[in-house]
């Protein structure tokens, strides 16, 4: 099968796949308790005459199958509204903070699978160890602590207790800075605590699954045969054990922006940072039904090509898997 082929295929599955999340998103978001025109009303709440008028304005007076035809009919020509509350159209909304939550999230994805593969194999290779014992319990403590408790935390220690650390926005505010390099800094600075929230609970996660895979790879016979070949034991592992090791993180780093968003959420909350999941917090409270059904769309495709280009790593992981 050539990877056209393959493409072709997996796109007859993502497709379908991404309509029923529409109808799941659309459906989810309309029934939840709330009615939008009242928090247009802001502290002064509008009378019923002018929230029917709205309703209206608006087509939320008619059924939820008619509003979601006419919404996916807007959605299929790049249109995702306007905003309830603001009136700002969603893609510009969407696109001026979609930055700063993919870079917190490839920061965050990029520095956990790094620390928990380096970690992960030497834990599997020294078995039983101390290493092992001790690697294995602060995964656990890691991937058993909320985000939310843990960025409190961090912000306790290293921004209040110590100072190294600012504790909110990506940047300082009006300070000019002399140089980018100097601007970069600043940046980074403001950065390193959010993605050490997601990186501690996201490598606790990754780590025991690359100890598990490995674990598992070198009990099986072929590594019991490159070792009596009298291989090095670094080719043993790098080469032959952890390509093999390496399919099960792959599969889920694939599937895992969604569940990256769900902390980015919480960490851009608590960090004040202007991302796609401040975004949706601010929405949600504010029942902005077009904002929070762009926003699900927007994360649901992210989702579907990553997996997607998780199946294509897979060659470049396993030589054994080809599409040709």
């Amino acid at each position: 099968m050539t990877i056209k082929d393959y493409l072709i295929r997996r796109l007859i599955v993502i497709i379908p796949t991404f309509f029923l999340i529409t109808v799941i998103i659309f459906t989810l978001i309309h029934l939840a308790p709330g009615d939008p025109t009242t928090m247009m009303g802001g502290a002064r709440p509008l009378r019923e005459d002018v929230k029917e008028k709205i309703r209206i304005e608006y087509g939320l007076n008619q059924p939820i199958p008619v509003q979601y035809l006419i919404w996916l009919n807007k959605l299929l020509h790049g249109d995702l509204g306007y905003s309830y509350i603001s009136g700002s159209s969603v893609i510009d909304m969407i696109s001026a903070r979609i930055s700063l939550t993919i870079e917190l999230q490839l920061l965050a994805e990029l520095l956990s699978i790094a620390i928990a593969v380096v970690l992960g194999v030497i834990a599997a290779v020294k078995h039983h160890s101390i290493y092992d014992a001790s690697c294995s319990v602060g995964a656990l403590i890691g991937y058993s602590t909320p985000d939310f408790w843990l960025a409190l935390m961090l912000i306790l220690v290293f921004a209040v207790w110590l100072g190294w650390f600012p504790t909110s926005r990506p940047e300082t505010v009006g300070l000019t800075f002399t140089t980018p390099f100097h601007a970069l800094f600043d940046h980074l600075k403001h950065m390193f605590l959010p993605t050490l929230t997601l990186v501690t609970v996201w490598t606790a996660y990754l780590f025991r699954m690359v100890r598990s895979a490995m674990l598992e790879v070198l009990t099986q016979d072929y590594i019991t045969t490159a070792r009596s070949k009298g291989l090095k034991e670094r080719v043993v592992i790098y080469k032959h054990a952890l390509r093999n090791a390496l399919l099960p993180v792959v599969t889920y780093v694939g599937y895992s922006i969604g569940l990256l968003f769900t902390g980015a959420v919480v960490v851009e909350e608590i960090f004040a940072l202007p991302g796609l999941g401040q975004l949706m917090v601010e929405r949600s409270e504010a029942r902005d039904y077009p904002t929070l059904m762009g926003l699900s769309i927007v994360i649901a495709i992210m989702v579907l090509i990553a997996s997607l280009c998780a199946d294509i790593a897979y060659a470049a992981v396993d030589p054994r898997i080809r599409y040709d």
